[in-house]
């Protein structure tokens, strides 16, 4: 602990020894501050950060002072667990402050740049510190402690949206608080109203509370930008089957089979597009790919039934046998191998099945 304190000291004169005084003190703060510098380099933190502190509370503006006492606090928060959280949050708000004043100094020396770019990265890592944190409580199933945390990091950078995320995941998934889990989302759009992965974060929020039209607004939104993305064209297409927009439904989920045409789901989702424009045909065809990507009985079953009806009959023969070969318990394969076998009359198979399906009761 002694020795990344001293390291951490030797670090800061060396960026420090050469830049001017940019900030006047009175002599009560001079003395002050001297006295910290001296506290400090002996390792008498505590004492340091008192000093510090004082030289702060007439003169907020004093960057040396709040470089300091942003790294006392985040050598708290890396040594001491009950620091974790607060003393990276007091040294991401320091860094900060002593940043933008730095930043405006006029013909800033090599040291102080130097020194910016230190403050940026341990900035950064406090924000990660603390940010982990919350998800090592939210692992943990502290839930309560969780929220807490996020909130504060909400606090600390509202342009960053992680936190944000993570809070609306709780409310929705485990305190099941719809309401509030919607607000967050929409602070998150309002932050970045353009971004696509946003658009169809809120999209899929509204999928999943039904609210099927809300939804169709994100996902066009997304289409616009990203005409290919799969997942959002999927759901964009289910939004508009369950709002009984068929024609609407077919459009887009040809857009993802002429992208995937083996896509399971999207083959999945024709078939029953397709049955429910009264277009049997289609919905047989998109079947029989979906039975060229798998096997399934029910897939089976609804082609034979669609073949039969379509009185196809020696497709009908053919797949039945193809579920037959796939299944050889299946009475209901077998049946329609029978009744394709009857309808053109071929004796032999009509009786080669029969035999088979006498073995089977």
């Amino acid at each position: 602990m002694k020795r990344s304190l001293i390291l951490l000291a030797v670090a800061l004169l060396l960026l420090t020894a050469c830049a001017p005084n940019r900030e006047k003190l009175n002599p009560r703060a001079m003395v002050d501050l001297k006295s910290a510098d001296v506290a400090y380099n002996q390792q008498d933190v505590e004492e340091a950060l008192r000093l510090y502190n004082n030289v702060l509370q007439d003169n907020p503006g004093h960057a040396h002072a709040l470089r300091r006492q942003s790294d006392i606090n985040y050598y708290f928060a890396e040594n001491d667990p009950a620091r974790a959280v607060d003393g990276n949050v007091a040294a991401f708000a320091g860094y900060g402050k002593a940043i933008k004043i730095m930043e405006k100094y006029e013909k800033p020396t090599d040291k102080e740049r130097a020194a910016i770019r230190d403050m940026k990265k341990r900035r950064t890592s406090a924000w990660a510190r603390v940010f982990s944190a919350a998800e090592a409580e939210e692992r943990d199933g502290n839930t309560e402690a969780a929220i807490k945390i996020y909130e504060k990091v909400i606090t600390m950078d509202d342009s960053r949206t992680e936190p944000l995320y993570k809070l609306a995941n709780i409310y929705q998934q485990e305190l099941k608080d719809e309401a509030k889990a919607e607000e967050i989302l929409l602070r998150i759009y309002n932050v970045n109203p353009s971004d696509s992965s946003v658009q169809q974060q809120m999209g899929i929020f509204y999928l999943n509370k039904k609210e099927y039209e809300t939804a169709i607004t994100f996902f066009e939104r997304v289409k616009a930008s990203e005409p290919m993305n799969v997942n959002n064209l999927m759901n964009l297409s289910y939004c508009q089957f369950e709002l009984e927009q068929y024609d609407a439904a077919k459009i887009n989920n040809e857009l993802v089979l002429a992208l995937e045409p083996k896509n399971e789901d999207a083959l999945s989702d024709a078939r029953y597009i397709a049955l429910k424009l009264n277009d049997n045909q289609a919905a047989s065809n998109h079947l029989k790919k979906l039975l060229d990507v798998r096997d399934n009985d029910t897939d089976y079953q609804d082609l034979c039934a669609l073949l039969n009806q379509q009185e196809r009959f020696e497709e009908l023969i053919t797949y039945a046998r193809k579920w037959y070969e796939y299944d050889e318990t299946s009475q209901f394969a077998v049946q329609f191998v029978i009744l394709g076998a009857q309808k053109i009359k071929d004796k032999t198979l009509e009786t080669e099945f029969s035999n088979i399906l006498k073995r089977m009761k």
